[in-house]
């Protein structure tokens, strides 16, 4: 199998990169700052999952793909200091509103498996007292019913794309915000680049998927405090682990699915749309699963 990936990162700044400004002046931005180290990993099965979580590293990001058992997950870490963080995996929309309504954990990353009857999500989750940001977890919405929960006080954290019955879905991750941001969705990378330069912003969620045999993607964006930035779709593991390397970057974000054997948008490999961003000091980037080493 080949593992394909959609990558976003961050840069340091002496790297030739996009660069676009900020918000105006005196106008409130996100801010975003590099881990100590991370890592990433693919071909992970679920039991593995685990075995990725150290003391003082926190899980940013599960990506599931495959199915039956040729599921895997890939996975995204970071070492920084934060409340701890937990992962429930393949729980449906009303597993998940019970779970937030009982315990006191918050929703920080959500992937879906759609092969079943109905889809399952896995989720990343926060554990630790108030305060915390307020989220919320929302499943089966169409795009019309996205943006009627946008009000502005309330952002997209995370989202997944599917299909229920022949019509497109989106569950997504809601957080109070500190700055703007934007979703896009239907829209090639050319469109979406488009977007950001007239917007000034950076990617901070990016999913590609396949609709009228055409690739099209949707996307979370966001005016930050980073500077330099770059996405990728459509890499390899060997690419990826080269993008960042090149870039002296660290991923911010990545997704994962398996394709079927056909064109380019249909061939029998797994995907990941990686965001990459501004690195530290500790780590640099390396290929094989659970494999680190200091710069």
């Amino acid at each position: 199998m080949q593992l394909v990936f959609h990558v976003f990162d961050f840069h340091l700044p002496d790297m030739p990169m996009r660069s676009f400004s900020q918000a105006d002046e005196g106008e409130d931005i996100i801010e975003r700052k590099p881990p100590e180290a991370w890592t990433w990993s693919h071909d992970i099965e679920p039991d593995q999952i685990d075995s990725l979580i150290m003391p003082g590293w926190r899980l940013m990001r599960l990506s599931s793909y495959g199915k039956d058992n040729q599921r895997r997950f890939a996975a995204l870490v970071f070492k920084a200091p934060g409340p701890e963080r937990s992962y429930a995996l393949d729980l449906d929309a009303a597993a998940i509103e019970d779970r937030l309504r009982e315990t006191a954990i918050r929703p920080v990353a959500v992937t879906v498996n759609p092969d079943g009857l109905k889809p399952s999500f896995s989720l990343v989750l926060q554990n630790g007292p108030e305060p915390q940001p307020l989220s919320s977890f929302h499943a089966d919405l169409d795009e019309a019913g996205v943006r009627a929960l946008l009000d502005g006080r309330q952002g997209i954290a995370d989202f997944v794309t599917y299909i229920v019955d022949g019509v497109r879905k989106y569950a997504v991750i809601l957080e109070e915000q500190s700055g703007p941001s934007w979703w896009f969705t239907h829209v090639t990378a050319r469109e979406l680049d488009a977007q950001l330069a007239e917007l000034g912003a950076n990617p901070l969620r990016v999913r590609a998927y396949v609709e009228g045999g055409q690739p099209w993607f949707a996307a979370v964006v966001e005016q930050s405090s980073v500077d330099k930035w770059a996405w990728y779709a459509d890499l390899d593991a060997d690419a990826v682990a080269s993008k960042l390397d090149r870039n002296n970057a660290y991923p911010f974000d990545l997704d994962a699915a398996r394709r079927t054997r056909g064109s380019l948008y249909g061939r029998d490999v797994s995907r990941q749309t990686v965001t990459d961003m501004e690195q530290g000091d500790l780590i640099s980037f390396q290929s094989e699963p659970w494999n680190m080493r200091p710069m």
